[in-house]
Formats: structure tokens, C-alpha cells, sequence
């Protein structure tokens, strides 16, 4: 079996992945909630809005980080792919006819 990689391909989806990752975590995902307590002051429902949007914002955040770990991993692995192909070229290469 053989498997073909385009490093540069890699880093297109490393970008993307880090790209995404970033506006994902940039994204004010608990700021809307910040009204409720001032429409019902004092309500249970102040108090929830506050642990929705406190947990929301959390898991976001989580999201966003794991997009941008996938972008380092999918850099990590063109590296290492670019490493490899110029370390068989090195050794293959005194084995080209003259």
C-alpha cells in the first residue's frame, strides 16, 4: 500500500483548523445573556442565565482549542513528512545513475 501526502495540503487545513479555532474562541457567546438579570432581577432564572452562559462560554472556549490543536497536529505531521521525504532523497541520492 502506498500512501501519497501533500505537505502543502497539510498546511492549508492547519491553517483553516487554526483559523476556525481562533474565531471560535473569539466568539461572545456569553454576552447576550448579560440582559436577563436586568429584566428579572432577582429571578431564578437571573441565576441560571448566568450558569449557561458561564458554561456555554467554557465549552467554546474548549472547541475552539481543540480546532486549533488539530491545526498544530496537521503542521506538526507536514513537517514531519517534509523531513522524511528530504531525508530518502539524501540517502537515495548516490544511488542515481550516472
Amino acid at each position: 500500500m502506498t500512501v501519497s501526502v501533500d505537505p502543502a495540503a497539510l498546511d492549508t487545513a492547519a491553517d483553516e483548523w487554526d483559523a476556525a479555532g481562533a474565531a471560535v474562541r473569539a466568539a461572545d457567546v456569553a454576552g447576550p445573556f448579560t440582559l436577563v438579570p436586568e429584566g428579572l432581577p432577582g429571578s431564578a432564572t437571573a441565576d441560571a442565565s448566568l450558569w449557561v452562559s458561564t458554561r456555554l462560554a467554557a465549552a467554546v472556549q474548549v472547541l475552539g482549542e481543540r480546532l486549533q490543536g488539530a491545526g498544530a497536529a496537521a503542521a506538526g505531521s507536514a513537517e514531519d513528512f517534509r523531513l522524511e521525504e528530504e531525508t530518502a532523497l539524501r540517502l537515495l541520492a548516490p544511488l542515481a545513475p550516472l
